[in-house]
């Protein structure tokens, strides 16, 4: 074969392998000519922005096009994630370049349907500010329980439907304060990264839009429609122990009430920490319903179904949130039996401070200053390797211990000077609570 008919070999096939930009012009306009959308405030959480989970949304994909390989001689470029190696956007988004299957820039978020042309609509997505996209490898990382996580527990398996992926969005210039959006089990088909977008920002270049906008414009959803916690009228702040924030928790009901209902059940017969009764329909919107658990006449926790984005039929729970387990009426049942302490005034004592709570196997763990101690009668509960004494039904109180200014009842809370073990004493009987190391139980289940 001639050098010369190799040379036209490789011509002709790296001419195939180009982007058509012309297709990708024409579907340019067409986005650029879909009505404008509001964008959604970001939940105001002290510990990370709100996750918005939209399962089943459609779709687009992991396979490259020409250019998006990396190159030896320039490096990793997107979609490759170790292109991203330590951006602080790859752990805003729970990810990793190992946990990553791919990441990439979009200069406007309104325009994904450039890069991911397979991609159904996403309202929250038609804004001007720029956007950073991460495909999972496997299930996003975010739980819906809110907790420390200290009881062992962990994101209950599902699987992928095969092609689809989960994936996050971040939208905004700034790291820390984009408003994160994650999409579950999406269809993976089609993504690319070459985008020529210089066609969509002229208005001439853009074709007659085939579906004419609204003639009036519909006025915002309120704030509690995106996330319950706008909602909320706290005094000690937010749950640190429970469910707080945009998610997709719980089964679909024919009506908004039935889905509140199914989430409420599921709550009661879990260790989830929420109230599991007392809550009512407060208002609505367009698609959206709010219901509220009131305690001495402020909105202690709230719950915001919505309806289906394909079947208006089904409604579903998109955001959950509550006060401090403080702030609740001690009547309401929970998921799981907690216990609050008080201080020396008589004031009940916020979970951020000390929170005991009922755990796996008869155990019951307390969470003191951000450290964990654990009763353990049955020594089945938590592996003696994960702590840092033993537990005593029946011990001596240390003269070192200093006493801690809160009580439970006939029940005082004292501190070994080293942390080492807490000392639960009530009249006759001292109790020895040993350290969790690393403050988190490890076990494989909690049945």
């Amino acid at each position: 074969m001639s050098d010369d008919f190799d040379d036209r070999l490789k011509l002709w096939m790296r001419d195939r392998a180009a982007t058509d930009r012309s297709t990708l012009a024409a579907l340019a306009g067409k986005v650029a000519t879909l009505p404008p959308r509001r964008r959604r405030q970001p939940s105001q959480l002290a510990a990370a922005a709100a996750v918005i989970l939209a399962l089943g949304l459609a779709a687009f994909a992991l396979a490259p096009r020409s250019g998006s390989i990396s190159s030896p001689a320039t490096g990793p470029v997107p979609p490759d994630p170790a292109a991203f190696a330590g951006d602080p956007r790859l752990a805003r988004c729970g990810a990793s370049v190992d946990t990553a299957a791919a990441a990439f820039e979009m200069g406007r978020a309104r325009l994904y349907r450039l890069y991911l042309p397979a991609m159904l609509l996403s309202p929250e997505l038609d804004v001007e500010d720029p956007a950073f996209v991460v495909v999972y490898r496997a299930m996003q990382p975010f739980g819906v329980a809110g907790a420390p996580q200290a009881d062992g527990r962990t994101l209950e398996p599902r699987s992928l439907t095969p092609g689809h992926h989960d994936l996050c969005v971040l939208v905004g210039a700034v790291p820390a304060t984009a408003e994160m959006n994650i999409y579950a089990d999406v269809d993976t088909s089609g993504l690319t990264v070459n985008v020529d977008t210089s066609a969509s920002f002229s208005p001439e270049s853009a074709p007659t839009a085939t579906v004419a906008p609204p003639s009036v414009t519909p006025e915002p959803d309120p704030a509690w429609a995106a996330d319950a916690t706008t909602s909320l009228e706290c005094k000690s702040g937010t749950s640190t122990v429970g469910p707080t924030g945009p998610m997709e928790i719980g089964e679909d009901g024919a009506t908004a009430g039935a889905a509140v209902q199914a989430f409420l059940d599921d709550a009661r017969n879990s260790m989830l920490i929420f109230p599991a009764a007392g809550f009512v329909s407060e208002t609505n919107a367009s698609r959206a319903e709010l219901f509220t658990y009131v305690v001495d006449g402020r909105v202690r926790a709230a719950i915001v179904a919505h309806t289906r984005d394909l079947d208006a039929n089904l409604w579903w729970v998109s955001s959950v949130a509550s006060c401090d387990p403080s702030e609740w009426d001690p009547t309401t049942p929970t998921g799981v039996s907690v216990r609050i302490w008080t201080d020396a005034a008589g004031n009940r004592v916020p979970a951020s401070t000390l929170f005991e709570r009922a755990d796996c196997y008869g155990a019951t763990v307390m969470w003191l200053d951000g450290r964990l101690y654990v009763r353990d009668p049955s020594g089945g509960a938590v592996d003696r390797s994960q702590l840092d004494a033993t537990y005593d039904g029946d011990t001596t109180l240390p003269s070192t211990a200093p006493k801690q200014p809160y009580r439970d009842g006939d029940r005082r809370l004292y501190l070994a000077r080293d942390g080492m073990a807490a000392y639960v004493v009530r009249p006759g009987v001292v109790e020895r609570w040993p350290h969790v190391r690393g403050d988190e139980i490890i076990r494989i289940d909690c049945n």
